[in-house]
């Protein structure tokens, strides 16, 4: 049987504390934060760069380790930037106590991309109650080349102690 009593403050709720960082930062209206929630965002030197809940704007310094033999980022570094920032994005528009797990992502990549800074932006498609809906496109540094676009499919549930 349930409690009746229990409390449903929000205080004593688990939460993503990428979510409420995302969350603090937007509210606050800050931009060009640096993003070192994990080693994958630091490895990738990720900076929000700004935006809304479900759409945000994430730049990338793809590492020298990145590069393939050929002198290009690898496409599992793009895939990465693509991915992470979906996520973020998501996170943006969920409430407290509740984060997100990518299903399925698709990426294409469009032209060759070179050692430097990127720009991702991401956006919320749709936003159901288990299942979420992203896609994103990836910009050099100057922002006039798309390199790569991606979708994703997001499963969204409760953080979890």
């Amino acid at each position: 049987m349930a409690d009746i009593y229990a409390t449903t403050d929000r205080a004593a709720q688990p939460d993503n504390p990428d979510r409420a960082f995302i969350e603090q930062v937007l509210t606050v209206g800050l931009r060009d934060v640096p993003l070192e929630m994990n080693p994958a965002l630091r490895w990738l030197g990720a900076t929000l760069l700004g935006g809304a809940n479900g759409a945000l704007s994430i730049g990338f310094a793809a590492p020298r380790e990145s590069l393939q033999g050929n002198g290009v980022v690898s496409g599992g570094a793009l895939s990465s930037m693509l991915d992470l920032a979906m996520a973020l994005t998501l996170l943006s528009r969920l409430p407290h106590g509740r984060t997100c797990a990518t299903i399925s992502l698709t990426v294409n990549m469009l032209e060759p991309a070179h050692a430097g800074a990127f720009t991702v932006e991401a956006r919320v498609k749709r936003l159901g109650g288990r299942i979420a809906f992203l896609e994103a496109e990836l910009y050099d540094g100057a922002g006039a080349r798309c390199v790569a676009s991606a979708t994703a499919s997001f499963a969204v549930f409760d953080v979890r102690n």
